[in-house]
């Protein structure tokens, strides 16, 4: 922290809060800005902050972080202040070095070079004549972070603009694909291949659209031998217990309809058998899942145990037999997906 933000207890507690507690900050106050120490960053797991507040109004947030081969990646934000460093305008720096610094660790944001070191020259130029400062020690100033919460979410993409905003990272979408299966009664298992797309908020809630097909099956309900294939879809609105960028649990709940078709054929020589012409129907089911996400940089892996209960129960009776077979009231199953997720441009 330089200028008008050294000793701000106040502000740097702001920014701790805002990460999970796992996450490593250490403070580090200057009365000079590092250049070296900026554009060579030391550690590769470490997103390196400096906030800068001149005159109370205007604050430049740098940002730099260290990649393999000697290179690094930056991120320059500039904020007017309209109501200074009060309790409005420390949040709101505070909310702009957070987002910051998970825009850089996730590539979603990033300064050229060329446009920190031409934000450093103004800063030389503007700078007073002023008496000499104490020597700039050699490691960089910080907050500095760990990877513990920062890893990425999003796929790369340049960003050279200078303005923040605070809700940053709040929505993410994200596609994917999958198989299920489940129990039916004398169906036996359903398997299911799909595709979907997520809408997440603040990574905490999300809705989904899903479309599966049914692979085809068969099952014995003699003296027939029924075939059934078709296709479903399912909305699905949930609950996720941390970002994308750690392992996360996801609760679901939601709705769903399979639309199929049955035909039977006669498999038993027996006299005045007939063949089913085949029915098509729709089955109504609601459904609850949970599941793990396992992050794989912007993709993820999942498994989910899932519980379908159908709205109306589907039998299937044979003439001239007594007894019918009947579809059960829960469907037990389970489910196995990847996916990826990506910020849309909203800032």
């Amino acid at each position: 922290m330089i200028g008008d933000v050294e000793g701000d207890p106040v502000l740097f507690e702001r920014i701790r809060s805002l990460f999970p507690a796992q996450t490593a900050l250490v403070l580090r106050q200057d009365r000079d800005l590092d250049q070296r120490a900026l554009l060579l960053p030391q550690r590769k797991d470490t997103v390196y902050i400096w906030i800068r507040v001149s005159e109370r109004s205007q604050a430049r947030v740098y940002l730099s972080l260290a990649e393999s081969g000697g290179q690094a990646r930056y991120l320059f934000r500039e904020i007017r202040l309209d109501s200074g460093l009060d309790e409005v305008g420390s949040e709101t720096l505070a909310e702009v070095a957070h987002s910051s610094a998970r825009a850089l660790w996730s590539r979603e944001q990033q300064s050229s070079r060329q446009t920190l070191v031409a934000a450093l020259e103004q800063e030389v130029a503007a700078a007073p004549a002023a008496p000499a400062a104490p020597a700039v020690p050699a490691r960089p100033p910080t907050p500095a972070l760990s990877p513990t919460s920062l890893t990425h979410d999003s796929p790369p993409q340049s960003a050279g603009s200078t303005n923040a905003h605070p809700n940053a990272n709040v929505y993410r979408l994200g596609l994917g694909a999958g198989g299920s299966t489940h129990s039916s009664g004398a169906e036996g298992w359903l398997q299911e291949l799909g595709a979907f797309m997520t809408f997440e908020y603040r990574a905490r809630l999300s809705l989904r659209v899903a479309v599966h097909y049914l692979i085809p099956t068969d099952f014995a309900l003699p003296p027939a031998r029924v075939h059934l294939n078709g296709a479903s879809g399912e909305f699905r609105a949930g609950w996720l217990s941390n970002d994308a960028t750690r392992m996360r649990v996801r609760l679901e709940g939601g709705l769903g309809v399979l639309f199929g078709r049955a035909q039977a054929t006669i498999v038993d020589d027996q006299p005045k058998a007939h063949a089913f012409s085949g029915q098509d129907f729709r089955r109504a089911y609601a459904l609850a899942a949970a599941g793990f996400e396992w992050p794989i940089g912007p993709a993820w892996i999942a498994a989910a145990a899932d519980l379908r209960v159908p709205l109306r129960t589907t039998s299937y009776e044979v003439s001239g037999q007594g007894g019918a077979s009947t579809s059960p009231w829960l469907c037990p199953g389970g489910t196995l997906e990847v996916g990826i997720g990506f910020d849309p441009a909203l800032r």
